[in-house]
């Protein structure tokens, strides 16, 4: 391993060790509709998941700080398909390595740092990014006009423009261009509000999965079945909330627990999947700023 350590919370870590963690913690909260640890898909389970956050943290690692960001992020996608069949990561991937990149060098996350970050995603840089995508067989990516995923003889010299071309319709590649600000100014405080307000972190997570929910249609599932599919569990997030109360909490509990029903009832093809994505690379950037307390198991 390559990975320099540095120190958060008094505790050491290299980049790709914090993103495993985090993969981690996602994987295993039981949020609504996606695969966690008392729930497993057909085709995917949650062994799937943590062996592919272990992928991830080692490409973080295996890469100098002064590597490109496409080339970490295809060796992500490389080293994931070695453990696992199915697509289990490539939001997160594309997310959590432009973050990566300012951890190992020992720079604090930002919205303008990220800007600035990838910015540098250029020429073959983006053709990494490009086959990424293409090796990581992701679901709901039907051909488009314009920088179709899979054409790569298509794709323009900066990814940043077909991420531009994508963000009205995948919250991935909107964060590209928005400097990853609803990571940074929605999910992670919903996920430091919902600890507050239940006092575990797997809790505050699946407040935060259904609190981003209602406010961002998933568009996984807007991709794979439509935009008034993605509306209605929006919407159905969105009653969750209304639930509880301050006195009792045991209705915002039934009500996850109906709408978990809702998203796996058409298999798992409204498998809220970006979500999971967003609250991922919201838990990176809450540890590599200390903005949660250890243990976050309390």
């Amino acid at each position: 391993m390559t990975g320099k350590p540095f120190s958060k919370n008094a505790l050491q870590f290299t980049a790709g060790q914090l993103a495993s963690w985090v993969c981690q913690l996602e994987v295993t909260a039981p949020k609504p509709g996606n695969v966690h640890r008392a729930a497993d898909f057909e085709d995917v389970t949650l062994g799937d998941f943590l062996s592919s956050g272990i992928a991830l943290g080692s490409a973080i690692d295996a890469q100098p700080a002064s590597g490109g960001i496409g080339s970490m992020i295809l060796s992500a996608i490389e080293r994931t398909n070695l453990v696992t069949k199915s697509n289990t990561n490539l939001g997160m991937v594309l997310l959590i390595c432009p973050l990566a990149k300012l951890v190992q060098r020992g720079e604090p996350i930002s919205s303008t740092a990220i800007v600035t970050e990838t910015q540098t995603i250029v020429d073959t840089e983006s053709d990494a990014v490009y086959q990424a995508i293409n090796k990581a067989n992701a679901g709901g990516l039907a051909a488009v006009e314009k920088y179709d995923v899979n054409d790569v003889g298509s794709v323009p010299n900066r990814i940043l423009d077909a991420m531009e071309m994508a963000s009205d319709r995948d919250m991935v590649a909107k964060q590209y261009c928005c400097g990853f600000k609803d990571v940074i100014e929605f999910v992670l405080p919903a996920i430091e509000e919902g600890v507050r307000r239940f006092g575990r972190i797997s809790d505050g997570i699946v407040w935060a999965h259904v609190k981003t929910m209602a406010q961002f249609p998933d568009s996984l599932i807007g991709r794979k079945l439509g935009d008034s599919v993605a509306r209605k569990s929006s919407a159905l997030a969105a009653q969750c909330l209304e639930q509880l109360t301050s006195a009792d909490d045991d209705d915002f509990w039934r009500s996850v627990g109906d709408l978990d029903f809702w998203l796996r009832s058409d298999g798992h093809r409204r498998n809220p999947g970006t979500t999971a994505d967003l609250i991922t690379a919201a838990l990176y950037v809450g540890v590599a700023n200390d903005r949660f307390e250890l243990p976050l198991n309390r």
